[in-house]
């Protein structure tokens, strides 16, 4: 999932039901709420219960340690569902590039019934 791309609008039509569906409010599109991986990992953990070891993240606001908890999360949690991603694009992420973390959702939502079979 290294290289970016926007959604469509069905694929951003369905992403925002499949939300909807996990109770996750659309308001999480602010940049600035989702620079952070630890709301992140919180969506994640709503979607695949007991995934994400939410102890392992510090909430914060700085760009060096919000970069930090992505490589933390991505180390922790995108590699153990094949979702890893490279450094250029844990970067976006913790600039709060939000078509970077719908395509990352997105990716979830797409693998969600494999990737809970093989919790299983």
């Amino acid at each position: 999932m290294s290289s970016f791309q926007e959604l469509s609008s069905d694929e951003q039509a369905a992403l925002d039901a499949w939300l909807q569906s996990y109770e996750i409010p659309l308001t999480y599109r602010d940049g600035q709420q989702l620079c952070d991986a630890l709301k992140v990992a919180r969506m994640f953990n709503r979607i695949l219960p007991g995934l994400v070891d939410l102890t392992s993240y510090t909430p914060c606001l700085s760009l060096p340690l919000n970069f930090l908890n992505w490589q933390i999360f991505n180390q922790q949690v995108l590699r153990k569902l094949d979702m890893g991603l490279p450094l250029e694009d844990l970067e976006k992420m913790g600039q709060g590039c939000v078509k970077t973390i719908d395509l990352l959702l997105h990716t979830l939502m797409t693998n969600e019934s494999r990737l809970k079979q093989k919790e299983v």
